[in-house]
């Protein structure tokens, strides 16, 4: 089975359960921090929310006046969101669609986020997730993101040789503070990029915005 295909079981089954570990419905802090920075310079856009699960961070956006899509390629996700976000006076609208065949038009949006969709994509495939993300964010948009740190653990005697993994059916992709330019460098401006340790876990936040064209 191909491994994206072993990849959607896995996170089919978290849905379904809603035992998987991750946030429900906080946003992350610094999502709330650039937000009420952002809401002062531009009070009004389009933001994409990739990979967005419950659709915490795409409700955050909706409720501050932003037209809001939550994308996810699990239909379970978005079920779970459209129950939980219920009775909202602003709504985000939900797409059921797949990152690397974005149902968008390029120049669309003025901010993209991406909470835990890049580390699940494969090494080889980062060329193919460029090309189908990039062109969707418009000229000095902003680009939040965040991944695995690769201080990241699944537990306390976790070692590892390579920065990705497979783990329980899904593939883990780990990063240093030095890949965000690297892979991004040629099409934005790092402005932030900050650590978060919680026990065990490790990730990166970061703060791009796309160079001027």
């Amino acid at each position: 089975m191909d491994l994206y295909e072993t990849q959607k079981a896995y996170f089919e089954e978290a849905y379904r359960s809603g035992e998987h570990g991750w946030p429900v419905s906080e946003p992350s802090l610094p999502v709330i921090q650039f937000l009420k920075a952002f809401k002062k310079k531009k009070p009004s856009g389009q933001v994409l929310d990739l990979g967005c699960g419950e659709g915490r961070h795409a409700a955050l956006f909706a409720r501050a006046g932003y037209r809001a899509v939550g994308l996810d390629y699990q239909a379970g996700a978005l079920t779970r969101a459209i129950h939980l976000l219920n009775g909202l006076r602003s709504n985000p609208c939900f797409v059921l669609g797949d990152v690397f065949q974005l149902p968008f038009s390029p120049n669309t949006f003025d901010v993209l986020i991406d909470y835990g969709c890049l580390h699940h994509v494969r090494k080889r495939d980062t060329k193919a997730y460029l090309q189908s993300v990039v062109p969707l964010l418009k000229s000095e948009g902003n680009f939040l993101l965040s991944c695995f740190s690769t201080r990241f653990k699944h537990h306390p005697e976790d070692r590892r040789t390579r920065d990705w993994v497979m783990h329980k059916g899904h593939y883990d992709r780990f990063f240093k503070k030095g890949s965000f330019r690297a892979i991004f460098g040629r099409e934005f401006k790092i402005l932030k990029i900050e650590e978060e340790r919680d026990g065990l876990y490790a990730f990166y936040h970061v703060h791009m915005q796309k160079k001027k064209h």
